[in-house]
């Protein structure tokens, strides 16, 4: 069987396998380790946005205590006033709980690419193991150039 000059023969082949692997896993453990940094910066404004809430809260239930109070001592307009500005920090509060629960929720550091493509390589691997068995069993033939063999 001739080659031409440029093509790498099936020793040459073999003899790259090993370091094209360690490379490939190098570049897919890089991958997520990016694809997880991202996600964890979400979840991280995610956290912050809860602790602006609490901080919200905080004042909100001052602010209740200070409308229970002037609510005792004068009739209508201070525990009204003090009453309105807790209901509307209590509900910047909530805005805020809720906006952060959905980004953590939304960022929940899974490397979903880098899987995909560690499954492919793995199937891709999965193929030439099948190949290969199937050449030294007798059975069925690699495949040809000319279109015959075992083609999945």
């Amino acid at each position: 069987m001739s080659r031409r000059g440029d093509q790498a023969g099936t020793f040459e082949l073999l003899v790259k396998l090993p370091g094209q692997l360690v490379a490939l896993a190098k570049a897919e453990f890089e991958n997520a380790k990016r694809e997880i940094t991202a996600k964890v910066k979400r979840g991280g404004i995610g956290l912050l946005s809860i602790v602006v809430a609490l901080f919200f809260l905080f004042f909100a239930i001052g602010s209740l205590v200070a409308a229970a109070i002037a609510g005792i001592a004068v009739v209508w307009p201070v525990w009204l006033s003090a009453l309105v500005v807790g209901i509307g920090l209590i509900l910047l509060a909530a805005a805020a709980i809720l906006a952060g629960v959905a980004l953590i929720k939304r960022g929940i550091p899974v490397p979903e690419q880098t899987i995909e493509r560690v499954e492919d390589d793995l199937d891709a691997l999965g193929d030439v193991r099948f190949n290969a068995s199937a050449h030294a069993q007798g059975g069925r033939r690699m495949p040809q150039a000319d279109g015959k063999g075992n083609w999945r």
